[in-house]
């Protein structure tokens, strides 16, 4: 049995209709994402201390979208890159065992703030395509 494209089933659904189309590469894991093609048009309508957020387990990345101030037509996107180190054990080996937490030694790497909803989407694809294959710590 096949089921049909979620675009079928729920064709008036805003979870889908609006939905920013986003190139994310196998790893992310996405937790927020209400980006979506309408923001452009009404800055001041745009609430919520996040608007998207993405995590890289693998390579310890995470990307957060937020809009400051909140429901203001003056507001910006600003997006921000974080790093968090390898916990190391007692011989300087990092441990694959631990979870990714973003703690106080975590690294802000980028930052990007713009009024622009299609260059805040053009930023936001650069750095997940760059942090997928960036190393920025070995062994």
């Amino acid at each position: 049995m096949s089921i049909p494209p979620f675009h079928e089933l729920y064709p008036r659904s805003p979870a889908f209709l609006e939905l920013q189309p986003l190139r994310i590469p196998v790893g992310w894991k996405i937790g927020w994402n209400d980006l979506n093609v309408g923001m452009a048009a009404d800055l001041g309508g745009i609430g919520g201390s996040t608007v998207f957020h993405a995590r890289h387990e693998g390579r310890r990345f995470g990307i957060d979208i937020g809009f400051r101030p909140e429901f203001d037509p003056d507001g910006a996107f600003h997006l921000e890159v974080r790093y968090q180190p390898w916990p190391r054990a007692e011989r300087g080996r990092r441990r694959q065992d631990a979870p990714l937490a973003f703690g106080p030694d975590a690294e802000t790497v980028h930052e990007f703030e713009t009024r622009s909803y299609p260059a805040l989407v053009a930023e936001l694809e650069h750095w997940i395509a760059r942090c997928t294959v960036w190393q920025r710590e070995g062994h």
